[in-house]
């Protein structure tokens, strides 16, 4: 998706004190911001992959390269 048609979400919650900055931003697809926000969990990794955790445990890693 391209980065214009994305949400920039904070990974820790602005409301909860997270920064506004290139760490703690990630862009998101309308589907995946709001999968987020309903209990999934999204850490990104030190060599720039994304891991995904589901509410059930369950995990997908995705390495942020464009398709």
């Amino acid at each position: 998706m391209p980065a214009t048609d994305c949400d920039l979400d904070h990974r820790e919650a602005w409301a909860d004190g997270g920064p506004t900055t290139e760490e703690n931003l990630a862009p998101l697809c309308r589907h995946d911001h709001i999968v987020r926000h309903n209990g999934w969990k999204l850490e990104r990794l030190p060599d720039g992959a994304h891991r995904w955790t589901s509410r059930l445990g369950h995990i997908y890693i995705t390495d942020g390269k464009p398709p």
